[in-house]
C-alpha cells in the first residue's frame, strides 16, 4: 500500500481547489457531521451497506465490462463493497431463477423476480420504502444510474479521527446525476457541491469533512484497482459475483488499535488484535449459479497461519457412502492440538477442579423437615470428618420422589419387564441406603461409614471404579485438578493425553452420519440403531494399540466392544458392524452430484462439511407424524437440495467455498 495522500491537499494559499466546470459552493459555514443517512444515493450502494450488515460479503466482477468502482478510488482504501447489477451479467439471470424455485417468493415480496427484472428499482424501492421518502424510480433514478456501487472506507484526514466513508455510483449522466445527489433525491437538506465528482464514468459522493474532487485525483494517482495487495486477492478469489467485499486487515487493526490508545484497553482485547498479525487481507464474493449460491472468501495471511490449514490429500468425504445425511471432515495439526490442550488445561484450573467444589450444600436439606440442616456444606466441613443425621423411611421415600434422584432408564434398550425390576433394584437400594447413618457416604467420602452392599463397592450396576465412590459410577477420585485427572487417567486406565488424542484424530478424521434406517425414527431404541461414526488416517499401529486400551476398559465395565474396523492407512469407529463396514469401504458420494455441488474443493480441500437436504426432507416426510404432523416447515426446504462448505490453501491465501444447491 502507498502512503495516504493528505486530504484536502496542501495548497500555498490553503484554500480548497474547486473543479473546473462547477459553480462554487453555496457561502456559508460548513457543518463538521458526517455523510447524511437520508442520502438515498440511488439505492444500489446503499443496498451493499445492507447486504454487509446481514452477513453477505464478497469480491468479483461481472460480465458487464468497462471502469469497476475500485478504478475510481484510490489505493489508500481500507475496506471496500462492491454490487453488480449488470442485466448482462449471467449471474443476475441465475440468480433470478433461483429465487423463482421458491414459487411464492415474489408474491411474498411484492416484487417482479422475472429474468428482465431491473435490480436496481427493486432495491431503491425497497430502500425508499423503509423511510419516509418518496422516490419515483423511473423519473428521479433510472435516466442517470449505473449498474455498478461501492462503499469504502478511507484512513481518516487527522490522527484519532473516524475513517472517512466514500460512496462511489456509477452514472449515465453528469448531470442529471448532480443534480439528483445534491437534492438528496427530494429526501434532505442537500448536500455541498464540494462533496460530489465524477472521474471515468462514476460519481463520488464524500462527507463534509473531506473534498470528493481530492479523493478522484488520489485515485487517478493510484488506484486500488491496481494495488498489489488487492490485485492478489481478486486473482486468488476467482470466479465473479454479484455483491463484493475487501479489507485491508492491517490498515483496519491499525485504526483500532490507535482508537484504543489511551482508552484502557483490556488485555483480551490487545491479544484479540494479536491474533490479526498474520492475517493481511480478507476478500469475498457472493455467486450465483446456474443450480447454487455461493459465498466465496479468501483470507491473505503468512506461512504460520496457512501451514495447518494445508490439506493432506483428498478428502475423507468423497468415500463415504452416497446415503450419507451429514458429515464433516479436516486435516488435523498436532501442534494445534496441543495448544488447545494447553488451553483448556489453563481454563480447568482458573474454574475449578473435577471434584465435588462446586456442592456447597446437598439441596438445603435441614431446618424443618429437611435431612440435613441448613449450614452443612462442603465448604464447612472437610471431606471424611462429617457424619450426617439418621433419616426416617418417610423422609428417604420423599428424597427419591425428587427428580434428581430418581433413576432413568430409558434410551438403554431395555423392555418394559427389565426396566421395571431395574428401578424396584434401585429404589430398595436407594432406601436402604437412606436409612442408614449417613446417606451412604462412607469413611472415604464425607460421612464415617460406606456402604458395601448397596451403592458403594458392591452397587447395584457393579460398575465401581474406585471404592471411594459414594455412588459407585464416577471413574475418577473426586476433588482432582486437571493434570491429577490426567495423571490419574493414564495411571488407572492407560490413557496418556493429549498423545492419546492426537492419535485418534491421526492426520485427516472425518464423522459421518447416514440416512439409511432414518426412515421410521419410533424404531431406535439405541444408539445401534443409528448409523453414525469416524474414519481416521494416521498411524494404524498406534490406532490399534488406543482401540484395544479402549475396548478393554469397555469389557472391564460390563460393556461390549467398540464396533470398529481397520484400514489400510487407519482405524474406523462406528454406531454398529455393519456402518463400521461401510466406512472402512470405499462409498461413492464423491461422485454424487449433490456432493460434488456444493464441494467443489473435494479433492484438496483441508476441511469441508456435507449436508444432504433432499435426504434431510426424505426423513422429514417419512417421520412427520412422529415429528407432531405439522408439516408445512417442509415446503420451505423442498427447493433445496445440498448444502457444502470446503476449505483449500492456494498460495499465500485460504479460500473457503461456502455453497447451497437447489433442485
Amino acid at each position: 500500500m502507498t502512503t495516504p495522500p493528505t486530504f484536502p491537499p496542501a495548497d500555498p494559499s490553503g484554500a480548497w481547489q474547486q473543479p473546473a466546470g462547477y459553480p462554487p459552493p453555496a457561502p456559508g459555514p460548513v457543518k463538521p457531521s458526517r455523510l447524511r443517512t437520508g442520502l438515498v444515493l440511488g439505492g444500489a450502494a446503499t443496498a451493499a451497506l445492507v447486504l454487509v450488515g446481514g452477513g453477505v460479503f464478497a469480491y468479483t466482477t461481472l460480465d458487464g465490462g468497462g471502469a469497476q468502482p475500485e478504478a475510481a478510488l484510490p489505493d489508500t482504501t481500507i475496506a471496500y463493497v462492491r454490487v453488480d447489477l449488470d442485466p448482462s451479467a449471467t449471474q443476475k439471470v441465475n440468480l433470478l431463477r433461483l429465487a423463482n424455485r421458491f414459487p411464492d417468493l415474489a408474491k411474498d415480496l411484492d416484487v417482479d423476480l422475472s429474468e428482465t427484472a431491473d435490480l436496481r428499482e427493486l432495491l431503491v424501492d425497497a430502500i425508499a420504502g423503509s423511510g419516509e421518502c418518496t422516490v419515483d424510480y423511473a423519473a428521479d433514478v433510472e435516466p442517470w444510474l449505473g449498474q455498478r456501487a461501492g462503499f469504502a472506507s478511507l484512513p481518516a484526514a487527522e490522527d484519532g479521527a473516524e475513517p472517512e466513508p466514500v460512496v462511489v455510483l456509477q452514472v449515465t449522466d453528469e448531470g442529471a446525476a448532480r443534480t439528483a445527489i445534491e437534492s438528496e433525491l427530494g429526501c434532505g437538506d442537500g448536500i455541498e457541491p464540494a462533496q460530489v465528482a465524477f472521474t471515468d464514468g462514476y460519481a463520488l459522493i464524500t462527507s463534509e469533512t473531506l473534498a470528493a474532487a481530492d479523493v478522484a485525483t488520489a485515485a487517478k494517482k493510484a488506484s486500488l484497482a491496481d494495488d498489489p495487495l488487492f490485485s492478489a486477492d481478486r486473482k486468488a478469489l476467482g470466479d465473479a459475483g454479484l455483491v463484493s467485499v475487501w479489507v485491508d486487515v492491517q490498515g483496519a487493526k491499525g485504526l483500532l488499535e490507535d482508537s484504543l490508545a489511551g482508552q484502557g484497553d483490556s488485555e483480551e482485547t490487545t491479544a484479540a488484535l494479536a491474533e490479526l498479525d498474520g492475517v493481511t487481507s480478507v476478500t469475498g464474493a457472493l455467486r450465483a449459479g446456474s443450480d447454487h449460491l455461493e459465498l466465496a472468501f479468501a483470507v491473505g495471511a503468512d506461512e504460520a497461519i496457512l501451514t495447518p490449514l494445508e490439506g493432506s490429500g483428498t478428502s475423507l468425504l468423497t468415500g463415504l457412502p452416497d446415503t450419507t445425511l451429514f458429515a464433516s471432515a479436516g486435516t488435523v495439526d498436532p501442534a494445534a492440538i496441543d495448544e488447545a490442550w494447553e488451553q483448556l488445561s489453563t481454563l480447568a484450573d482458573t474454574f475449578g477442579s473435577s471434584g465435588l467444589g462446586g456442592l456447597e450444600d446437598l439441596g438445603g436439606l435441614g431446618g424443618s423437615g429437611d435431612l440435613l440442616d441448613d449450614d452443612w456444606s462442603l465448604s464447612s466441613n472437610p471431606v471424611g470428618t462429617t457424619t450426617l443425621p439418621t433419616v426416617t423411611e418417610a423422609e428417604c421415600a420423599a428424597l427419591l420422589a425428587q427428580p434428581e434422584y430418581a433413576a432413568d432408564f430409558s434410551g438403554l434398550g431395555l423392555t418394559a419387564e427389565e426396566e421395571a425390576e431395574y428401578k424396584r433394584t434401585y429404589d430398595e437400594a436407594f432406601m436402604s441406603s437412606c436409612a442408614g447413618t449417613d446417606l451412604g457416604l462412607g469413611t472415604d467420602d464425607l460421612g464415617t461409614e460406606d456402604l458395601d452392599t448397596d451403592l458403594g463397592t458392591d452397587d447395584l450396576y457393579g460398575d465401581d471404579y474406585l471404592t471411594d465412590d459414594p455412588y459407585g459410577d464416577d471413574l475418577l477420585p473426586s476433588g482432582l485438578g486437571f493434570q491429577e485427572t490426567v495423571d490419574e487417567l493414564e495411571k488407572s486406565f492407560d490413557i496418556k493425553l493429549p498423545e492419546d488424542l492426537k492419535t485418534l484424530l491421526g492426520e485427516q478424521i472425518v464423522v459421518a452420519l447416514d440416512s439409511a434406517g432414518l426412515d421410521d425414527v419410533s424404531s431406535v431404541t439405541g444408539p445401534g440403531d443409528v448409523s453414525f461414526g469416524a474414519r481416521t488416517i494416521g498411524d494404524k499401529a498406534a490406532l490399534e494399540d488406543l482401540l484395544g486400551r479402549i475396548d478393554a476398559i469397555l469389557v472391564d465395565a460390563g460393556a461390549d466392544k467398540l464396533s470398529s474396523a481397520t484400514t489400510k492407512d487407519g482405524l474406523v469407529i462406528a454406531s454398529n458392524d455393519d456402518y463400521a463396514a461401510q466406512l472402512a469401504a470405499e462409498g461413492k458420494l464423491g461422485t454424487k452430484p449433490a456432493f460434488t455441488t456444493v464441494v467443489p474443493d473435494a479433492k484438496s480441500a483441508s476441511s469441508a462439511v456435507f449436508v444432504d437436504i433432499d435426504a434431510i426432507e426424505k426423513v422429514a416426510r417419512a417421520n412427520i407424524d412422529a415429528l407432531g404432523g405439522d408439516d408445512s416447515w417442509i415446503s420451505y426446504v423442498a427447493p433445496l437440495q445440498a448444502f457444502g462448505v470446503s476449505t483449500r490453501v492456494d498460495g499465500g491465501h485460504a479460500v473457503s467455498s461456502v455453497r447451497l444447491s437447489f433442485d
